[in-house]
């Protein structure tokens, strides 16, 4: 990579000015029915998602940096419709029909920057009235969201982030202690490798295999660190900041060279959009800051910047590489959560740095994370991850059984990619549905058989055995597993994998016992035209079929290859 000196500040504004005004078309106009009135519409859901009240802040924003009337009128709009979603206690609620009311937390941060950075543009008596509103959040969260209460660490990281702010808006120093609390609790939980965890309940659960619940290309990098990372230059802790320092250079190893976030090992893979997590705010804001001492930092966020370039159309940031163009709606959920990010890098002002590398343009050819079993592989222009991590979030959710749940080509991008493994409905209100649900199929290359009449595969195998080796020109790795069925139980029929990753591309050998050879299928869901599939051994069962999967949003083609009578298969992958 050719490297010399840059600024994002033409290429955030441009994205968020696009957002925003999206954001502007969608907003619903009916002064007389005031609990839709100044809402913002998705046209993916068909509803008004109760956190599009975030949307506060960068249409503030915009209104102060253009004076422009329209985004003024469109965020005062949207703060009276946020009473619709106010319970008696302050706190806010996540939907209409939607009892969570964490996400208080994140309409108080977006609130508070609308006010403290662009309440100048409100007059008195408006200004009080959103101070009053921010105060008895505030008092909320204060008691409701402290160390034991019910909720992922990323609600934690933000509230410690809400806190400092609170704290030194109205000068209390409980919340200052609070936010203190809630930041060195969760930096007692990182893993060996650098990675937070806690992103499943109870946060110090841990599997079988000694696995807690980690996000890492998700939550961690769109919410958790983000919020640490604010919590510490809001308060001047230099130990929180350089502990941020290190979680964030242990996650940027997650990242691909495209500006990716890697979230195939995720225990929230169901919402993974391969640039972030649909729900998430992002994270430009708090890698810019950081990069104004080590470019590393603001080289990931621009990366991440271009992506999210590339997936908007339509002025709202799709779920997915794919998913605009196979035709489905595109959540406003995205667009609304991501310019808030946008939005506080710009107010922090950008800078011109020097572009550096990232850890996966030259990453190690063998590294492996017990944290969640999983290795990750490097050879040439590939990049590939082989996971058997068996941390039990939801059912049908992450890969296992010594799956590859990345292959990405520095050519053509994502190549294998897998997301949920079951599509289904985990939270209603922060997913879709696919529009032709019958393309909408398991992402994950797999054994698979129907046993016992259950569909059973090597995927869900959470007991799965894995060793790797580097050798001269490639990277070996055997898995030994068991058909297991979606509840991971196993079934009466083992398997092996052999995976041979070389800089030509991937070998993939397979075997089942004799007695399965006749029932037992090697699927591969293919997200690239610009790679050659090749039987070399057993045969392809029929033309390769279109397929869809809104985790992480990718379209492509599934292939099916058969065994031969001894229950062996081989097959490679080539650009």
């Amino acid at each position: 990579m050719t490297m010399k000196r840059y600024s994002a500040e033409a290429d955030c504004f441009g994205l968020l000015r696009e957002w925003c005004g999206a954001l502007l078309a969608l907003q619903v106009d009916l002064p007389h029915e005031k609990t839709l009135d100044g809402g913002i519409l998705c046209p993916a859901c068909r509803m008004i998602h109760g956190r599009c009240i975030d949307a506060v802040y960068p249409l503030m924003y915009m209104a102060d940096r253009t004076g422009e009337e329209k985004y003024l009128s469109a965020a005062k709009r949207l703060f009276a419709w946020s009473a619709n979603m106010r319970n008696d206690d302050g706190s806010i609620r996540n939907d209409a029909k939607s009892p969570w009311r964490g996400v208080t937390v994140f309409f108080a941060i977006a609130l508070h920057d609308a006010l403290q950075k662009h309440g100048h543009l409100l007059d008195a008596s408006e200004r009080e009235v959103w101070r009053a509103r921010l105060s008895e959040m505030g008092e909320w969260l204060y008691a409701s969201l402290a160390v034991g209460a019910h909720a992922y660490i990323n609600y934690y990281a933000a509230n410690a982030c809400a806190m400092a702010l609170l704290g030194k808006l109205f000068g209390r120093e409980s919340y200052l202690a609070r936010a203190k609390e809630l930041a060195a609790y969760c930096f007692k939980h990182v893993s060996g490798n650098g990675l937070l965890y806690g992103e499943g309940s109870p946060h110090d659960a841990v599997s079988p295999k000694g696995c807690p619940a980690i996000d890492a290309g998700g939550y961690n990098v769109e919410e958790s660190l983000p919020s640490l990372t604010r919590y510490a230059l809001t308060t001047g802790d230099s130990d929180a900041r350089k502990q941020c320092e290190r979680l964030w250079r242990a996650h940027i190893d997650w990242m691909l060279p495209d500006g990716a976030w890697d979230d195939s090992v995720g225990t929230r893979t169901f919402k993974w959009t391969y640039w972030g997590s649909r729900t998430s705010d992002g994270c430009q804001d708090a890698l810019f800051a950081l990069g104004r001492d080590d470019p590393l930092f603001a080289e990931a966020a621009v990366r991440n910047l271009r992506l999210l370039r590339e997936s908007t159309h339509g002025g709202l940031l799709c779920g997915g590489r794919d998913c605009f163009e196979h035709g489905d709606g595109t959540c406003v959920h995205h667009t609304f959560c991501h310019a808030k990010a946008l939005a506080g890098t710009l107010d922090s002002g950008l800078y011109a740095f020097e572009r550096v590398p990232l850890p996966a343009d030259v990453p190690a050819r063998l590294r492996y994370y017990a944290e969640n079993d999983t290795y990750r592989l490097s050879e040439g222009g590939w990049r590939m991850d082989v996971t058997a991590y068996d941390y039990p979030h939801r059912r049908g959710d992450h890969a296992s059984g010594g799956s590859v749940s990345l292959l990405w080509n520095r050519d053509c991008g994502a190549v294998l990619a897998s997301g949920m493994l079951d599509y289904a409905l985990i939270e209603p209100m922060n997913q879709q549905l696919p529009l032709r649900g019958e393309e909408q199929v398991c992402p994950c290359p797999r054994i698979e058989s129907e046993i016992g009449g259950k569909r059973c595969g090597q995927h869900y195998d959470f007991a799965a055995v894995m060793r790797a080796e580097a050798a001269d020109g490639c990277v070996r790795l055997h898995v030994d597993a068991l058909l297991c069925d979606s509840a991971h139980r196993p079934a009466d029929g083992g398997c092996t994998l052999d995976y041979t990753l070389t800089a030509h591309g991937l070998r993939i050998e397979g075997g089942v016992p004799p007695l399965l050879a006749q029932s037992a299928r090697f699927v591969l869901p293919v997200f690239s035209d610009a790679v050659k599939v090749t039987v070399l051994r057993g045969v392809l069962a029929g033309a390769a079929k279109p397929v869809f999967c809104l985790s992480p949003g990718f379209a492509g083609k599934e292939y099916t290859a058969l065994p031969d009578a001894d229950g062996r298969f081989t097959l490679e992958i080539t650009v």
